[in-house]
C-alpha cells in the first residue's frame, strides 16, 4: 500500500496565508490597476518576507493593510526594481514594531509619468569631483559632467530633474546637509538611532533615500497624477508617524435616546420561550456603572470613539481599532478588564451602526 505524505507548510506558507486568505486575496487583487499582474506582487510579498523574516513576527493584518496601499498604486515590491518596501518600524504610540510600507524613488518616477505631461523625471548624486554647475532666476540650467572613469571623490549632494512634454525642464538640487536634516527629523531614523528597530532605509540605501528627497521636493512643483499624490501622502506619514496619531477634530455626535421606561416593558414571561429579546449594547457610562473601579483614561476612550463615528466599512473600523490597541494598551495594568470593556462597547456599536448602514 502506497502511502502518500502531505509536506508541512513552512511558517513562510503559513504567514502568506494568514496575510491574504482568500477574501483578502479577492479584495486585493480587485483594487489593482490593470497593468499589475497579481501572481507577480504576491511573489515579490513572499521575497519581501524571505529577504526580511522579521515581519513575520509582525499583525498580519497591518501586512496587508500596506501592501493593499502598494497595490492600489500599482507598485511591487520587488527590490530589484526600487518601486516600494515594506520594512519593519517602530509605532512610538503603541510601543511596538509594525510594518510600514516606503515608496522608493523610481516609485515616484513612475507614478510621476502617469500624469502625462511628464516625458522624463530622474536623479543623480553629485561627487566632489564631479563639474557640477547650477544657474537660477529667469533662465535656470544645470550641467552635470561626471568623470565616471575617475575618482569622483565623496558625495555632497544630490539634484532630481523633470522634463515636460512641451520641453520645458525644471530641477531641484539637494545638499547632503540637507538631505541629512530631513533624514534627521524622520521618525523611522529616531527609533533605529535610540536601538528600537535595527534598520532603516536611512542606514541601509542613503543615497536611494537621499534621490527621493530630490524628487519629493520637486514633485511639489509638477503636476501630480492621484497615485502620486496619495504616494506622497504615505512617505509624509511614513517619515512623521506621529501624523497618524492625530484624531482629527469630528462634528458632535447625535445625542443618544434615553431608554424607554420600565412601564412600558410588558410581562412577556409566558412566551417566554417563543420570543427573543434582543439588547442593545452597554455604553461606556453603563459599563463603568456596573463596575466598581473608576476608569482614569477618559479622554482615550472619547478618541476611539470620536474615530470609531466616522469609519464606514469593516476595514476601516479594524483600523481605527489595531491603531488604538485598547487590548494591549491595558493589559496587566489596574482596571485593565473595566477598560478594555468599555473599549469593547464602544467598538460594538459602531460595528452594529457600520452593519445597519450597510
Amino acid at each position: 500500500m502506497n502511502v502518500v505524505t502531505q509536506a508541512k507548510p513552512t511558517k513562510l506558507d503559513q504567514f502568506r496565508m494568514e496575510v491574504l486568505p482568500p477574501e483578502r486575496r479577492q479584495e486585493l487583487v480587485a483594487g489593482m490597476p490593470p497593468h499589475v499582474r497579481p501572481e507577480r506582487f504576491e511573489r515579490n510579498l513572499v521575497n519581501a518576507m524571505m529577504q526580511n523574516p522579521g515581519l513575520m513576527d509582525l499583525d498580519p493584518r497591518l501586512i496587508f493593510r500596506e501592501i493593499s496601499k502598494a497595490a492600489a498604486l500599482g507598485l511591487y515590491l520587488d527590490p530589484q526594481l526600487g518601486e516600494a518596501y515594506l520594512i519593519e518600524s517602530w509605532n512610538g504610540k503603541a510601543k511596538r514594531k509594525e510594518p510600514q510600507l516606503r515608496i522608493g524613488y523610481r516609485g515616484l518616477i513612475k507614478l510621476g509619468r502617469q500624469s502625462g505631461e511628464i516625458s522624463m523625471i530622474y536623479a543623480h548624486e553629485v561627487h566632489r569631483n564631479d563639474f557640477f554647475e547650477c544657474s537660477l532666476g529667469d533662465h535656470k540650467s544645470l550641467v552635470h559632467k561626471p568623470d565616471v572613469f575617475g575618482d569622483r571623490g565623496e558625495i555632497v549632494g544630490y539634484y532630481a530633474v523633470v522634463k515636460y512634454q512641451d520641453g520645458e525642464t525644471d530641477f531641484e538640487p539637494v545638499t547632503v546637509a540637507q538631505a541629512h536634516a530631513i533624514r534627521d527629523r524622520s521618525d523611522g531614523w529616531k527609533a533605529f538611532s535610540e536601538g528600537k528597530i535595527k534598520s532603516t532605509p536611512w542606514a541601509t540605501d542613503e543615497v536611494e533615500m537621499s534621490k527621493k528627497t530630490a524628487i519629493r521636493r520637486l514633485t511639489k512643483r509638477i503636476p501630480q497624477s492621484p497615485e502620486l499624490a496619495e504616494a506622497i501622502n504615505i512617505e509624509d506619514a511614513a517619515e512623521h508617524s506621529e501624523m497618524r496619531n492625530v484624531t482629527p477634530q469630528q462634528p458632535p455626535k447625535p445625542p443618544v435616546p434615553p431608554p424607554p421606561p420600565m412601564e412600558a416593558i410588558e410581562d412577556n414571561s409566558a412566551a417566554e420561550d417563543e420570543t427573543v429579546i434582543e439588547h442593545d449594547e452597554p455604553t461606556a457610562e453603563e459599563v463603568v456603572s456596573d463596575n466598581a473601579e473608576v476608569v482614569d483614561d477618559t479622554t482615550y476612550f472619547e478618541q476611539l470613539e470620536d474615530a470609531l463615528a466616522v469609519v464606514s466599512d469593516a476595514a476601516s473600523l479594524e483600523e481605527v481599532w489595531t491603531e488604538f490597541d485598547p487590548m494591549a494598551r491595558f493589559d496587566g495594568k489596574p482596571q485593565a478588564e473595566t477598560n478594555q470593556a468599555i473599549a469593547k462597547a464602544i467598538r460594538k456599536r459602531a460595528e452594529k451602526r457600520i452593519g445597519g448602514a450597510a
